[in-house]
């Protein structure tokens, strides 16, 4: 993550996309000891859906609370890679940077367009790669990562196109 001169978190340089998510077991503990005071408010189809589902409408803004946690942090993860692999691009290919970073947790992938010479370049990205990448940084997965990149774009051995 940027951090800035006053210690926030800056905005990457790219668009975040998170289409889909999941909750942890902790954002859920998390989620249903938290105040009352830090429950969101619901709107009135969510109220409607609490009531179709016979919950109370605290136990629905509990699970609201639980799935923002985990869009949070399954977004600070698909910035973290997006940073990662900007940072590959500038070793193999210094013209290239990325320009979004899309979480399909679903189809267990993240999907990295890569703005090239005047288009963007879907580069797949499997959960489990970026997930190894992201927990350890093993040097294992960092190779694995950077290879693949470079694949996605059609680059050779050194990292130059050969188009």
């Amino acid at each position: 993550m940027n951090i800035g001169s006053r210690g926030q978190m800056e905005a990457p340089r790219f668009q975040v996309d998170v289409s889909d998510y999941s909750v942890s077991v902790d954002e859920w503990r998390r989620a249903h000891s938290a105040p009352n005071s830090e429950l969101p408010e619901l709107n009135e189809t969510q109220r409607e859906v609490a009531g179709k589902f016979g919950i109370s409408e605290e136990e629905y803004a509990r699970s609201v609370l639980a799935s923002r946690y985990g869009v949070h942090r399954l977004r600070k993860r698909t910035t973290r890679l997006g940073e990662e692999i900007d940072k590959i691009l500038l070793e193999v290919s210094p013209g290239y940077r990325v320009s979004k970073v899309i979480a399909e947790m679903f189809r267990e992938r993240w999907l990295i367009l890569i703005r090239t010479s005047g288009r963007d370049v879907g580069v797949s990205v499997p959960r489990e790669l970026g997930d190894a990448f992201l927990d350890s940084g093993a040097r294992e997965a960092a190779e694995e990562l950077k290879a693949r990149v470079k694949a996605g774009l059609g680059l050779g051995e050194r990292g130059v196109s050969p188009r």
